[in-house]
């Protein structure tokens, strides 16, 4: 199986790469971030001029109608630029709908979120909330008027969303369903929070008898959509640590100590060279599980959990080596690693923790 993106693929990436590093360089981020907003006007260019958030979704339905290699470029090139922008969530937002809902539904709400009239939030707290014992949210009525109560903690960029895709117990209390509401109806108090990655926003949802549309309760299409997100935020990370590495090899060009270039000292080759073997490691993992998604297969959920917890240990690896290399100033806010180890510390807990995924891969092998 060859392992790479084709022609067209990678001269996609590097049209996104020039868009990103002209319309949001690191300079930008910070300006954003320290209006803890996100980056608005360079959403609304990728999602209605390019159409990002759906570019896998079919055209019948406002999307692009390509593979989700597609989407998974996106993710890797935001992550590499720590872009403020809610692509992953509003994708995973576009997921439920995509596997959940009636034609309807998709027919009403997949354009919106696609071209970027709506910000979609998959709203999932830390840890999955899929999962029966998880959710914090209940449902009542039948499933025709359904009404929500519950609260959401760290919802990233819920604060900003038009649309809450939102899992809750369904009334028997024996299953957990997904449902979409609007972010601004009656009953809905969203508060925004600090978070620990700048560059992520959470906010807390707060639901009290929110109308709401049941979307579905099909237990593997809603595994199918927490796998898709684990497995563009592996890509994310993936993208991240590749933009670390990079920093610090440049920086150890750069910085002279004792006369020399700092590169040229063994111990800062080592982590460089340690960085750049837990890349590639999970580069090949990171792949094949977009490559089992766009597949839609059977290995699937075992790789997207194996994805997920290989990329966000390696952007936790690559981002602590990063500050190392920089010495003194890696720890200051001016630097940009920081910023990096953010994402990285972030990422870890998100629809489970490195134990979490282990504990997980072992039960979907049987073991």
């Amino acid at each position: 199986m060859y392992f790479a993106f084709d022609e067209d693929q990678e001269e996609f990436r590097s049209s996104l790469r020039r868009l990103l590093t002209e319309r949001a360089p690191m300079s930008r981020v910070r300006e954003i971030i320290a209006d803890g907003a996100h980056d608005a006007g360079t959403w609304r260019l990728l999602a209605s001029n390019m159409g990002v958030p759906g570019l896998h979704v079919a055209e019948e339905f406002g999307g692009g109608g390509f593979s989700f290699l597609e989407t998974v470029i996106v993710a890797q090139e935001l992550g590499r630029a720590l872009t403020p922008v809610p692509m992953v969530t509003t994708t995973g937002a576009i997921e439920a709908v995509l596997r959940l809902g009636t034609d309807i539904q998709r027919r009403e709400l997949l354009p919106r979120l696609v071209d970027g009239s709506a910000i979609g939030a998959l709203a999932l707290s830390g840890s999955d909330d899929t999962a029966i014992d998880s959710a914090r949210v209940h449902a009542s009525g039948d499933s025709a008027t359904p009404r929500l109560t519950g609260r959401l903690d760290y919802v990233a960029f819920g604060h900003v969303a038009d649309l809450l895709v939102v899992p809750a117990l369904v009334p028997a209390g024996n299953a957990v369903a997904l449902y979409v509401l609007d972010a601004r109806a009656d009953g809905v108090t969203i508060t925004a929070r600090t978070s620990l990655d700048l560059t992520r926003p959470v906010a807390t949802i707060e639901l009290s008898g929110v109308e709401a549309q049941f979307l579905g309760a099909d237990p593997d299409s809603i595994a199918r959509v927490v796998n898709v997100v684990r497995t563009l935020l592996a890509n994310e990370a993936l993208g991240a640590s590749e933009a670390v590495l990079e920093m610090a090899v440049n920086y150890a060009k750069q910085r002279i100590q004792f006369n020399r270039p700092i590169g040229s000292f063994q111990a800062i080759k080592h982590k460089c060279a340690d960085m750049a073997i837990v890349i590639d490691s999970a580069q090949a993992t990171v792949m094949y599980a977009a490559m089992c998604a766009d597949e839609d297969n059977d290995e699937f959920p075992r790789v997207a959990v194996m994805a997920k917890a290989q990329a966000s240990e390696c952007l936790t690896l690559c981002a602590a080596q990063n500050i190392q290399v920089h010495g003194g100033i890696g720890f200051t806010w001016e630097a940009e690693p920081h910023l990096y180890f953010r994402r990285a510390k972030a990422i870890e807990p998100i629809l489970g923790n490195h134990a979490q995924h282990t504990e997980l891969l072992a039960e979907l092998v049987g073991i």
